[in-house]
């Protein structure tokens, strides 16, 4: 439960800078932005003073796609297992238009108590490119919200994110786990992927956009395309394909930047990822007797390798509770704790049945877990009386 306080001092409004570089920074990161491209110039860990970013981040290419709504950039054929070993390299000049092509007039720099942030718009070819940053007071996490104005006809965008790494490892997120993949090949990431070597590394978390890719040291993630049927089993290209090509359509993205010491387990990229893709939910009320304390948590998991990842009623008043080991790492003697008392818990299956015998003890479920293991446990808690919580 958070109060909302009338704030005694005024806060400045945001204010336009003329410089091309925005600098803005918390205690994790210095960010350095171009405000007349919107390009990321720098992304600092405080720390060490470790640069995250090559030259231009943040940059987006829109290059000609003349695929279907099935494959980049051709037809769907009948050779698909050899799609996934095709090489999608780093867009260059001579194939692709770049938003750091097009600089305008300088963006918007502003800081605050709770948040700084840069804002840049500008054409992009025929469309329009609009990119907002910010960093978070007491958020290790640089967030971005871009926005495209599309207006051309079979294309593709992509973001690039040239990285400090050199001779690194391309970790994505999976279901309930994480893999090494092969470098110059896009494969469907669920929330985030990682860029590392043995010292630093770099997280790019997605919202919703699994389309991800690392080469030659750049970090790329597939913001959209504007495609439709062309020729394929006889269908007619003209047969309601065409709002596949997204013309008139302004799309809102969004990722966030994650500098990090040591590879994607010691920063915990897995929690980044979970982070940003489910946000603080508020609903306002006004202030009002009940039977909840001023602070209060249903249940506490740990350690932070094992993962919450449901919590549900099941039948005859027993609670449904699931994890998992995010790390690739055997984990000994990991707990649940709850706000209540465990009369009984059980491991149960995906379809709920119980699989074994009492696993709690008064507020707590200890259990192990294997690599990438996941666990669900059905658990009844004793029902509380009207005062209690």
């Amino acid at each position: 439960m958070y109060h909302v306080i009338p704030r005694q001092t005024p806060v400045a409004d945001k204010t336009a800078v003329k410089a091309e570089n925005g600098e803005m920074q918390n205690e994790f990161y210095c960010a350095n932005f171009d405000l007349k491209t919107g390009a990321l110039t720098s992304l600092r860990l405080n720390q060490d003073n470790w640069n995250s970013v090559g030259d231009a981040a943040n940059a987006v290419a829109e290059q000609k796609d003349n695929g279907d709504v099935w494959e980049l950039y051709h037809n769907l054929d009948g050779f698909q297992n050899v799609i996934m070993t095709r090489p999608l390299m780093v867009p260059i000049k001579a194939d692709a238009h770049f938003t750091t092509d097009e600089p305008g007039k300088p963006g918007i720099l502003s800081h605050g108590p709770v948040f700084s942030e840069v804002e840049v718009t500008h054409p992009f070819g025929s469309n329009t490119f609009t990119t907002r940053a910010r960093l978070y007071a007491g958020v290790a996490r640089l967030d971005i919200e871009t926005k495209i104005l599309n207006r051309d006809k079979l294309v593709r965008y992509r973001l690039l994110v040239p990285t400090g790494v050199h001779q690194g490892h391309n970790f994505q997120e999976i279901p309930f786990g994480a893999i090494e993949r092969p470098m110059s090949q896009e494969f469907p990431a669920q929330n985030w992927m990682d860029y590392s070597d043995n010292h630093h590394g770099l997280t790019l978390v997605n919202v919703g956009m699994p389309g991800n890719n690392v080469s030659e040291n750049t970090m790329m993630l597939s913001l959209m395309r504007s495609t439709r049927i062309q020729e394929y089993g006889g269908l007619d290209p003209s047969n309601g394909s065409d709002s596949a090509l997204e013309l008139g359509k302004e799309l809102t993205l969004h990722y966030a930047l994650v500098p990090h010491a040591g590879d994607w387990r010691d920063a915990h990229a897995y929690r980044a990822g979970l982070e940003l893709n489910n946000p603080l939910i508020v609903h306002k009320a006004a202030p009002h007797p009940g039977t909840l304390p001023r602070e209060w948590g249903f249940l506490e998991v740990s350690p932070a390798n094992v993962v919450l990842s449901a919590v549900k009623p099941a039948k005859d008043g027993e609670t449904i509770i699931r994890v998992y080991e995010a790390d690739g790492r055997a984990t000994k003697d990991a707990s649940i704790k709850l706000h209540g008392k465990v009369l009984f818990a059980s491991e149960a299956g995906l379809m709920e049945e119980s699989t074994d015998k009492t696993k709690g003890k008064n507020d707590t479920v200890r259990f192990d877990l294997h690599p990438f293991e996941i666990k669900t446990f059905k658990v009844r808690l004793e029902i509380m009386n009207s005062g209690g919580h």
